[in-house]
């Protein structure tokens, strides 16, 4: 039996479309009506389901200020309370935002058939009532058998059960402040794709880790079979998978006329017999150095940009380890970066293995997966193409991505320095709190289902809570984020303990 809450009433110009007030009923059970609940009640239109979005205390005793002065100087305001009794002078009004109008199929009242906008506002007059779960479930599009467990919906005992392929098939993205809980949020994502049911499907799991924040997921016992970690200071971009215009995206010096004689070089090197196609850029310098054609002014300059390549160490003449050989269903590949400081080198990086496992997903040589990239502003800023090499991969995943079930995931504690095309791709969005208002304006100008009101609830969010909207769910929901169930040192370390015991060490 559903639980009636309060009375729809007449208050502040409203009930109108979009918002209704209603008076909250006094109870005498545990139950308390708080901000984030989700009530409904029979408007014109049918079953109106909203969430309250404010709670307003009145007292009528105490809107005049010579009574509370008479109270303040009273030298017992007991014996006033007992001739005025305040307390039933005090009522609660709760400010519903209407969310839509819900029809129920004909063969079942729980199952819903469709839901639409709503024309009409609520009737003053009718009753409220506490939804019941399983019609909030339905609307707001979880999925209780195969959802990945987020934590639960904000003022309800709900797990926010996330359906995969709505979150994942349209790309995501993690947004918050430094130390907002970003990372907590995708390793209790990655927690949920390595430990799910096999039967269900479950796509390669990619993480571009710049920091090494995710490396503790090798060392737990039931999921590190399921975990493969790449330090990438040894890592191998494989010279013959290059193109001359791949070169010049690396080294932006490379000249037109340059690109042609570095084309004629690495033509001669595929169709060499001796080497069986595998090369390296030693082995392209060496065959500039001993070609007696040519200017020798142009040789001797894109040698010079191609030693300058060779000096980053992480080309070479095969790709080590072999991504296709690599990414597996159901399994975590980290490219751990924690090492390397030069952003050029992460770049290049970074684009090197967004384009081959774009490549090799077109051409269904790996599963499908999904690729996670941590500080995504670094990667795929809003500045210009020159200053980020990985910026036009990376936007080309999110742009196409879907289409081959390459899924994209972008983290990043800045969103207005993300790429905006980037970011507008990303159909569902994992809100932590964010206080800069240049980036709250920039997800307003990224996202037209962010309005200001968000912005305003995305600023006030609290430690572990969350804002979920986009294509992973029918309506925005404050999601309180669960906990890790595989813990890591990070979660343990002070910076007091850090100092003593750096002291001691040294």
């Amino acid at each position: 039996m559903p639980l009636k809450v309060g009375i729809v009433f007449n208050y502040l110009q409203l009930p109108d479309v979009l918002q209704y007030p209603f008076v909250i009923n006094k109870r005498t059970d545990d139950i308390v009506i708080k901000k984030g609940m989700f009530v409904y009640t029979n408007s014109l239109e049918g079953f109106l389901i909203g969430i309250v979005e404010k709670i307003v205390l009145l007292n009528e005793y105490f809107s005049d200020a010579l009574t509370i002065k008479a109270y303040n100087n009273n030298s017992n305001p007991n014996i006033l309370k007992g001739l005025f009794p305040s307390d039933d002078f005090e009522y609660a009004i709760a400010i519903v935002r209407n969310l839509g109008i819900i029809e129920f199929s004909a063969n079942s009242k729980d199952s819903i058939e469709k839901i639409s906008r709503m024309t009409y506002p609520a009737s003053p007059g009718k009753e409220v009532y506490l939804i019941e779960n399983k019609t909030l479930i339905d609307f707001i599009g979880l999925d209780e058998k195969k959802g990945l467990n987020l934590g639960k919906l904000n003022s309800t005992d709900i797990e926010a059960k996330i359906n995969m392929d709505r979150l994942l098939n349209k790309h995501f993205s993690i947004l918050s402040i430094s130390g907002g809980g970003k990372s907590y949020l995708t390793s209790i994502i990655i927690e949920e794709l390595l430990t799910r049911n096999p039967s269900y499907g479950t796509p390669a799991i990619i993480l571009i880790d710049v920091h090494g924040e995710y490396t503790y997921l090798k060392n737990v016992n039931k999921i590190k079979n399921k975990v493969k970690l790449i330090d990438m200071s040894y890592f191998q971009a494989s010279v013959p998978q290059m193109s001359p215009y791949i070169f010049r995206k690396y080294q932006e010096q490379i000249s037109h006329v340059q690109i042609r004689e570095l084309a004629k070089t690495i033509k001669k090197l595929r169709e060499r017999k001796d080497n069986n196609g595998i090369y390296g850029i030693k082995d392209i310098i060496k065959s500039i150095e001993n070609d007696s054609d040519g200017s020798k002014s142009t040789k001797q300059a894109l040698i010079g940009w191609l030693s300058e390549l060779d000096r980053l160490t992480i080309f070479g003449p095969q790709e080590n380890p072999t991504l296709n050989n690599i990414v597996n269903q159901g399994e975590l590949i980290i490219f751990n970066l924690e090492k390397e400081t030069s952003i050029r080198k992460k770049q290049i990086l970074v684009d090197y293995i967004c384009n081959r496992l774009f490549y090799l997903r077109r051409l269904q040589k790996i599963a499908p997966f999904l690729l996670i990239i941590e500080e995504a502003h670094q990667f795929c800023p809003e500045a210009a193409h020159s200053k980020a090499l990985s910026k036009s991969i990376i936007e080309t995943i999110a742009r196409e991505g879907r289409k081959f079930m390459a899924c994209l995931c972008l983290i990043s504690q800045r969103p207005k320095k993300l790429s905006t095309t980037a970011l507008s791709q990303t159909n569902s969005k994992l809100i932590l709190n964010i206080k800069n208002p240049y980036d709250l304006k920039h997800l307003m100008d990224s996202s037209e289902a962010i309005t200001k009101d968000f912005t305003d609830m995305i600023s006030s969010l609290g430690v572990g809570e969350m804002l979920l909207m986009g294509n992973a769910v029918n309506y925005p929901v404050f999601v309180k984020v669960r906990k890790r169930n595989f813990k890591s040192n990070m979660e343990t370390i002070i910076l007091s303990k850090v100092c003593l015991n750096w002291k001691i060490e040294n």
